[in-house]
C-alpha cells in the first residue's frame, strides 16, 4: 500500500461516527466532517476524495446491520 493509501485508510478508520442520520438510521457519511478530519490530520488527498463515495454504501449497510442487534450495555 502507498503512503497516500495508508493515510486515507487512517482517516476512514477514525471517522466511524461521522455520519448523517435520522430516526430511521444512518443514510450517509458526512463528507464535510471526514474531509475536515483529513485536513486536520494532514491526510487530505485526491485518493480519499475518490474512495469516500465508494465506501459510503458499505458504511451505511454496516450501520443497518448493527441496528438490528440488541444493545450489549
Amino acid at each position: 500500500m502507498t503512503a497516500e493509501g495508508l493515510l486515507a485508510w487512517e482517516v476512514i478508520r477514525r471517522c466511524a461516527g461521522q455520519v448523517r442520520a435520522v430516526m430511521g438510521g444512518v443514510y450517509a457519511i458526512d463528507f464535510g466532517a471526514v474531509l475536515a478530519l483529513a485536513e486536520a490530520m494532514e491526510a487530505s488527498s485526491p485518493l480519499l476524495a475518490d474512495i469516500l463515495p465508494e465506501i459510503e454504501p458499505i458504511v451505511v449497510a454496516a450501520y443497518g446491520r448493527d441496528a438490528g442487534r440488541p444493545n450489549r450495555d
